[in-house]
Protein backbone atom coordinates (compact mmCIF):
# COMPACT_ATOMS: atom_id res chain seq x y z
CA UNK A 1 0.00 0.00 0.00
CA UNK A 2 2.72 2.44 0.87
CA UNK A 3 4.19 1.81 -2.11
CA UNK A 4 1.61 2.47 -4.24
CA UNK A 5 1.09 5.44 -2.07
CA UNK A 6 4.78 6.72 -2.97
CA UNK A 7 4.41 6.02 -6.64
CA UNK A 8 1.20 8.43 -6.71
CA UNK A 9 3.25 11.14 -4.86
CA UNK A 10 5.83 10.65 -7.57
CA UNK A 11 3.60 11.24 -9.91
CA UNK A 12 1.88 14.36 -8.66
CA UNK A 13 5.34 16.02 -7.87
CA UNK A 14 5.83 15.43 -11.67
CA UNK A 15 2.56 17.16 -12.58
CA UNK A 16 3.24 20.49 -10.46
CA UNK A 17 7.25 20.30 -11.72
CA UNK A 18 7.17 19.57 -14.76
CA UNK A 19 6.79 22.86 -16.62
CA UNK A 20 9.47 24.65 -14.83
CA UNK A 21 11.73 22.06 -13.21
CA UNK A 22 14.42 22.40 -16.15
CA UNK A 23 14.73 26.33 -15.90
CA UNK A 24 17.33 25.56 -13.08
CA UNK A 25 19.71 23.42 -15.06
CA UNK A 26 19.16 26.14 -17.92
CA UNK A 27 21.27 28.65 -15.19
CA UNK A 28 23.62 26.28 -14.35
CA UNK A 29 24.76 25.58 -17.45
CA UNK A 30 24.89 29.33 -18.98
CA UNK A 31 26.86 30.28 -15.85
CA UNK A 32 29.02 27.18 -17.14
CA UNK A 33 29.44 28.57 -20.36
CA UNK A 34 29.59 32.23 -19.21
CA UNK A 35 32.83 31.00 -17.13
CA UNK A 36 34.08 29.13 -20.79
CA UNK A 37 33.89 33.13 -22.20
CA UNK A 38 35.53 34.63 -19.22
CA UNK A 39 38.54 32.30 -19.50
CA UNK A 40 38.71 32.67 -23.20
CA UNK A 41 38.65 36.97 -22.86
CA UNK A 42 41.33 36.65 -20.54
CA UNK A 43 43.52 34.63 -22.56
CA UNK A 44 42.47 36.66 -25.35
CA UNK A 45 43.51 40.08 -24.53
CA UNK A 46 45.76 39.27 -21.54
CA UNK A 47 47.27 35.93 -22.36
CA UNK A 48 47.49 32.45 -20.63
CA UNK A 49 49.81 33.69 -17.66
CA UNK A 50 48.00 36.18 -17.05
CA UNK A 51 44.74 33.78 -15.87
CA UNK A 52 46.80 31.64 -14.57
CA UNK A 53 48.25 33.93 -12.23
CA UNK A 54 44.85 35.29 -11.47
CA UNK A 55 44.07 30.95 -10.73
CA UNK A 56 46.87 30.30 -8.94
CA UNK A 57 47.77 33.05 -6.95
CA UNK A 58 44.82 35.15 -6.61
CA UNK A 59 42.39 32.37 -6.60
CA UNK A 60 40.37 34.23 -8.47
CA UNK A 61 36.59 32.95 -8.82
CA UNK A 62 35.20 33.53 -11.79
CA UNK A 63 32.16 30.72 -11.38
CA UNK A 64 30.41 32.54 -8.23
CA UNK A 65 27.37 33.30 -9.80
CA UNK A 66 26.83 29.50 -9.12
CA UNK A 67 25.71 30.54 -5.86
CA UNK A 68 22.87 32.29 -7.59
CA UNK A 69 22.16 29.47 -9.64
CA UNK A 70 22.00 27.19 -6.58
CA UNK A 71 20.01 29.56 -4.81
CA UNK A 72 17.64 30.52 -6.75
CA UNK A 73 17.01 26.97 -8.17
CA UNK A 74 16.15 25.56 -4.58
CA UNK A 75 13.61 27.88 -4.18
CA UNK A 76 12.16 27.70 -7.10
CA UNK A 77 11.44 24.25 -6.87
CA UNK A 78 10.27 24.46 -3.19
CA UNK A 79 7.73 27.06 -4.89
CA UNK A 80 6.63 24.52 -7.59
CA UNK A 81 6.17 21.84 -5.05
CA UNK A 82 5.06 23.29 -2.22
CA UNK A 83 2.55 26.32 -3.38
CA UNK A 84 -0.04 24.61 -4.85
CA UNK A 85 0.04 22.16 -1.61
CA UNK A 86 -0.38 25.17 0.73
CA UNK A 87 -2.45 26.78 -0.69
CA UNK A 88 -5.53 27.75 1.24
CA UNK A 89 -4.19 25.45 4.15
CA UNK A 90 -5.02 22.44 1.74
CA UNK A 91 -1.80 21.10 3.38
CA UNK A 92 -4.65 19.64 6.27
CA UNK A 93 -5.89 17.09 4.42
CA UNK A 94 -2.29 15.06 4.08
CA UNK A 95 -3.34 14.62 7.75
CA UNK A 96 -6.79 13.17 7.45
CA UNK A 97 -5.54 9.90 4.96
CA UNK A 98 -5.14 6.43 5.80
CA UNK A 99 -1.03 6.69 6.02
CA UNK A 100 1.47 8.13 7.94
CA UNK A 101 1.66 12.10 7.49
CA UNK A 102 6.16 11.38 7.13
CA UNK A 103 5.91 9.39 4.94
CA UNK A 104 3.56 11.58 2.55
CA UNK A 105 5.84 15.18 3.39
CA UNK A 106 9.35 13.22 2.95
CA UNK A 107 8.40 12.16 0.04
CA UNK A 108 7.77 15.28 -1.07
CA UNK A 109 11.06 16.24 0.27
CA UNK A 110 12.76 13.35 -1.36
CA UNK A 111 11.91 14.19 -4.76
CA UNK A 112 13.00 18.08 -4.29
CA UNK A 113 16.55 17.10 -3.01
CA UNK A 114 16.94 14.39 -5.74
CA UNK A 115 15.99 17.36 -8.07
CA UNK A 116 18.61 19.48 -6.10
CA UNK A 117 21.77 17.09 -6.02
CA UNK A 118 21.25 16.37 -9.85
CA UNK A 119 21.79 20.46 -10.25
CA UNK A 120 24.53 19.70 -8.55
CA UNK A 121 25.77 16.74 -10.43
CA UNK A 122 25.53 19.13 -13.66
CA UNK A 123 27.31 21.88 -12.80
CA UNK A 124 30.48 19.73 -11.32
CA UNK A 125 30.22 17.93 -15.01
CA UNK A 126 29.60 21.20 -16.78
CA UNK A 127 32.17 23.28 -15.05
CA UNK A 128 34.87 20.00 -15.10
CA UNK A 129 34.33 20.02 -18.66
CA UNK A 130 35.48 23.60 -18.96
CA UNK A 131 38.52 23.03 -16.91
CA UNK A 132 39.42 20.31 -19.23
CA UNK A 133 39.36 22.27 -22.62
CA UNK A 134 41.82 24.82 -20.63
CA UNK A 135 43.93 22.20 -19.16
CA UNK A 136 44.29 22.53 -15.67
CA UNK A 137 45.88 20.68 -13.90
CA UNK A 138 44.46 18.13 -11.66
CA UNK A 139 45.51 20.01 -8.43
CA UNK A 140 43.81 22.81 -9.33
CA UNK A 141 41.11 21.74 -10.75
CA UNK A 142 39.72 19.50 -7.56
CA UNK A 143 40.17 22.49 -5.43
CA UNK A 144 37.86 24.74 -7.83
CA UNK A 145 35.19 21.72 -7.98
CA UNK A 146 35.33 21.22 -3.98
CA UNK A 147 34.40 25.38 -3.53
CA UNK A 148 30.66 24.04 -5.24
CA UNK A 149 29.97 21.62 -2.02
CA UNK A 150 28.95 24.17 0.37
CA UNK A 151 27.34 26.56 -2.15
CA UNK A 152 25.12 23.15 -3.23
CA UNK A 153 24.25 23.09 0.23
CA UNK A 154 23.60 26.58 0.00
CA UNK A 155 20.59 25.36 -2.67
CA UNK A 156 19.81 22.67 -0.57
CA UNK A 157 18.58 25.16 2.40
CA UNK A 158 17.15 27.15 0.29
CA UNK A 159 15.00 24.85 -0.84
CA UNK A 160 14.04 23.49 2.72
CA UNK A 161 14.20 27.08 4.44
CA UNK A 162 11.49 28.34 1.70
CA UNK A 163 9.17 25.50 2.15
CA UNK A 164 8.60 25.76 5.48
CA UNK A 165 8.07 29.44 5.01
CA UNK A 166 5.63 28.46 2.31
CA UNK A 167 3.96 26.19 4.70
CA UNK A 168 3.87 28.44 7.91
CA UNK A 169 0.60 29.95 8.41
CA UNK A 170 2.36 32.97 11.06
CA UNK A 171 4.07 35.74 9.28
CA UNK A 172 6.77 36.38 12.39
CA UNK A 173 7.59 32.87 11.73
CA UNK A 174 8.05 33.12 8.48
CA UNK A 175 10.13 36.31 8.80
CA UNK A 176 12.45 34.17 11.99
CA UNK A 177 13.25 31.64 9.37
CA UNK A 178 14.05 33.79 6.22
CA UNK A 179 16.37 35.82 8.52
CA UNK A 180 17.88 32.29 9.83
CA UNK A 181 18.06 30.75 6.47
CA UNK A 182 19.81 33.92 5.11
CA UNK A 183 22.76 34.05 7.28
CA UNK A 184 22.86 30.14 7.01
CA UNK A 185 23.44 30.57 3.19
CA UNK A 186 25.46 33.32 3.86
CA UNK A 187 27.81 31.77 5.96
CA UNK A 188 28.03 28.60 3.35
CA UNK A 189 28.99 31.01 0.30
CA UNK A 190 31.54 33.16 1.69
CA UNK A 191 34.04 33.60 -0.90
CA UNK A 192 38.05 33.65 0.34
CA UNK A 193 39.15 31.32 -2.09
CA UNK A 194 39.08 27.91 -3.52
CA UNK A 195 37.36 25.86 -1.03
CA UNK A 196 37.48 28.05 2.10
CA UNK A 197 35.24 26.56 4.75
CA UNK A 198 37.07 22.80 3.87
CA UNK A 199 37.83 22.73 7.80
CA UNK A 200 34.63 23.38 8.67
CA UNK A 201 32.49 21.43 6.19
CA UNK A 202 31.47 18.79 7.98
CA UNK A 203 29.67 20.70 10.53
CA UNK A 204 27.80 22.96 7.80
CA UNK A 205 26.74 19.50 6.26
CA UNK A 206 25.05 18.41 9.49
CA UNK A 207 23.81 21.36 10.39
CA UNK A 208 22.14 21.68 6.45
CA UNK A 209 20.27 18.76 7.63
CA UNK A 210 18.76 19.54 10.01
CA UNK A 211 16.50 21.72 7.72
CA UNK A 212 14.85 18.75 6.46
CA UNK A 213 12.49 18.89 9.31
CA UNK A 214 11.42 22.80 9.04
CA UNK A 215 8.73 21.72 6.70
CA UNK A 216 7.35 18.82 8.95
CA UNK A 217 7.05 21.17 11.75
CA UNK A 218 5.18 23.71 10.44
CA UNK A 219 2.80 21.29 8.67
CA UNK A 220 2.09 19.85 12.24
CA UNK A 221 1.36 23.83 13.14
CA UNK A 222 -1.22 23.68 10.59
CA UNK A 223 -2.35 20.19 11.70
CA UNK A 224 -2.89 21.81 14.95
CA UNK A 225 -4.55 24.52 14.03
CA UNK A 226 -1.87 27.38 15.12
Amino acid sequence: MNKAIFKAILLKERVKLQKLFWLPFVMVIAVCADVYMSYKSVIAFHGAPSLWVQLVYKQSIYFDKLIWAFVAGGALLAYLQFMPECKNKRLRLMFHLSVSHRLLIYSMLFVGFILNVMLSLVAFICLFLVFLAFGFPHELTSQMLLSLIPWSLSGIVSYFALSAVIAETSILRRLMIVFIAAIFISLLTTVNGFFSIKSDLWLYALSSFLWLFAFEAAALRIKEGK
